[in-house]
């Protein structure tokens, strides 16, 4: 095996004849690349038209290792992050050791990018551009781009990116358009219809789960069935194709010539495995979009929120731009700096906003006194989130404290019946409100550390990291209004430890994909701020034994 402290360009070199042989679905490390601005339209144009794998592999190789060690680093980490696709499985243990062949000992690429030291160095991408004056960046698209393009697109992004809000403005700008024809557009938000029965078929999803016209309902079903390449389908917030109706719309076993649009987080991308769709990645807010948005919500304030490096850099992602927006008109004096706070100044904002119709003035006040009642908000989130949906189907309570955090949603159970459940305004508050009930019932954490091992159970995942920030020794007093300090200093003093020691367990790393990587973790271990130390020094010995 190769020493894996070596260049990128020598790693790659060193393992030439392997990956020829090795790598498999090069139209997806090729897309990437392109993507990424390492190949050019003319590069890109020419792997394709390779006639078998062995020749785009190859020209892949070629092109990577031409431009330098940039080039070859960023190839390595798309071999990585998409090694369930591009990489072949190892072959199985043989039962008895007398029945390895030469097979046995076939190079493990698996194993190989797995031992590659990446090393997330921030001038990687500048050093390239300088590098590869003549690349040709792949430009950005508006949502009327994406509107034109008769391709199937993939909108991939991390929680709070925006891709909801993308979706939305396409839907927003297909309804004010001239209607030169008649065409159709039907958005769906996965995580409200989870519930999609075996025996549904495209005509209650469609005019059952989304809306049914006045009059003539088979007549436009068929129309939509005739012309379906005048139909586009936009399905938010997709976790996995476990509906079969939903499978075969995107298979196109049902409306072939439909378009249609899929969004997802960067964890449910590789489980889709949709080739050749158009992939999009939101990207959230630039700096300059950032100066825009924060001066139109704060006026001449905003030059205090851009003198802080922190608060800017939550910023890039538009929601926690409008939450710390939010907090700073709010005039709270202490002001988020970490993910985790942005959500305490959230639940801080809406509780103050409450108090302000009440006698009770304090916001840890309303927390001692709607404990309970926040409590129950925070079991349903768990029950809910362990069930990828967003109805909070346990919750049954109407105090106006608990309901300013919800919305209402209308679930249709007859042609002209419907019936009122509550869901979160954002699904990562969902997810932090579940965190919260986890830390208030530890019993539970290591069923969820178990459950996180599953790839079916993946979802639990922005669980941990917000349990993590959570149980920072600085966690503030609203969260000790509902759980006492006492009770979170007894759960952190093994919590770390045991999370290490499960993600790290035999069972784990035997798996053929362990569903929590230590990068995951440490990229949230930051956002909380003193809790990385803290962090490092309880599960240190873990990792060293491991």
């Amino acid at each position: 095996m190769a020493d894996a402290n070596m260049s990128a360009k020598d790693y790659i070199s060193n393992t030439r004849a392997q990956l020829l042989g090795g790598l498999r679905n090069l139209s997806v490390i090729a897309e990437n690349l392109y993507q990424q601005g390492v190949l050019n339209d003319d590069e890109f144009n020419e792997i394709k038209a390779e006639k078998d794998d062995y020749g785009r592999t190859e020209a892949i190789l070629d092109s990577v290792t031409r431009k330098g060690e940039a080039a070859c680093y960023q190839l390595l980490k798309i071999i990585y992050q998409t090694r369930k696709r591009t990489l072949e499985r190892p072959d199985p243990v043989f039962k008895n050791s007398h029945e390895a062949s030469a097979e046995t000992k076939k190079f493990d690429l698996n194993h190989w990018i797995s031992c590659f030291s990446f090393k997330e160095d921030p001038e990687m991408g500048s050093n390239y551009i300088q590098e590869n004056k003549n690349t040709k960046h792949k430009p950005k698209v508006s949502p009327s781009d994406l509107l034109k393009t008769d391709k199937n697109i993939l909108l991939v992004g991390n929680p709070g990116i925006g891709k909801t809000a993308l979706s939305h403005e396409m839907l927003r700008q297909w309804a004010k358009r001239d209607k030169k024809k008649l065409d159709y557009m039907f958005y769906f938000d996965m995580r409200e219809i989870t519930s999609i029965p075996p025996t549904m078929g495209l005509e209650d999803l469609l005019f059952t789960a989304y809306c049914q016209p006045d009059e003539g309902k088979d007549e436009v079903l068929q129309d939509i069935e005739r012309t379906s390449d005048n139909v586009t389908i936009i399905l938010d917030g997709i976790t996995t194709l476990s509906s079969l109706v939903v499978q075969k719309v995107v298979k196109k076993d049902l409306l072939p010539d439909a378009k249609i649009i899929i969004t997802c987080r960067p964890d449910d991308e590789e489980d889709l495995c949709l080739e050749d769709w158009l992939r999009v990645e939101v990207k959230g807010f630039s700096e300059e979009t950032i100066k825009t948005y924060l001066s139109t919500t704060l006026g001449d304030d905003h030059r205090e929120v851009l003198n802080n490096t922190q608060m800017v850099t939550l910023c890039h992602v538009p929601m926690y731009a409008l939450m710390v927006a939010a907090s700073f008109s709010s005039g709270d004096s202490l002001q988020p700096r970490t993910v985790n706070e942005i959500y305490i100044s959230a639940v801080r904002h809406r509780l103050q906003l409450k108090s302000r119709k009440t006698r009770i003035k304090n916001p840890n006040q309303v927390f001692k006194t709607k404990g309970n009642k926040l409590l129950s908000l925070a079991k349903a989130a768990f029950y809910a989130t362990q069930g990828k949906t967003v109805s909070l189907e346990e919750l049954s309570c109407d105090d106006s404290c608990v309901l300013s955090f919800l919305k209402p949603h209308h679930v249709k159970v007859a042609p002209a019946e419907t019936r009122t459940v509550y869901a979160f305004l954002h699904y990562t508050m969902q997810e932090f409100f579940a965190a919260l009930w986890l830390l208030k019932n530890p019993d539970k954490i290591r069923e969820v550390f178990q459950q996180c091992l599953a790839k079916e159970m993946k979802h639990m995942r922005p669980l941990i990291p917000f349990a993590c920030c959570l149980l920072n020794e600085k966690s503030p007093r609203l969260i000790n209004c509902l759980i006492p300090a006492e009770e979170l200093k007894e759960t952190s003093e093994w919590f770390f430890k045991e999370m290490i020691n499960t993600f790290t367990s035999e069972a784990a790393v035997g798996d053929s994909e362990p569903y929590i990587d230590i990068p995951f973790l440490c990229q949230w271990f930051l956002s909380s701020g003193n809790g990385v130390i803290s962090f490092w020094t309880c599960t240190l010995p873990s990792l060293r034994q491991a």
